[in-house]
């Protein structure tokens, strides 16, 4: 199997504004984090953060599969 660079990946998912503040402190403290799927490919968790605006709250993370 040939070594290739594992592309990051960017996902966004829409929060409840009165959760937006909790859902920021958890997705901070996974930051670098490896998880490991059912599929048996580890994800790391690059970043993310909560952006807030207009009265909605937007949870945006970066991964990586290896």
């Amino acid at each position: 199997m040939a070594n290739v660079l594992a592309v990051a990946w960017g996902v966004k998912e829409m929060v409840e504004p009165s959760q937006a503040d909790a859902v920021r402190e958890y997705i901070k403290s996974m930051e670098g984090s490896k998880v490991q799927l059912d599929t048996g490919e580890t994800a790391t968790l690059l970043k993310g953060d909560v952006k807030e605006k207009n009265d909605k709250a937007t949870l945006i993370y970066r991964y990586q599969l290896m």
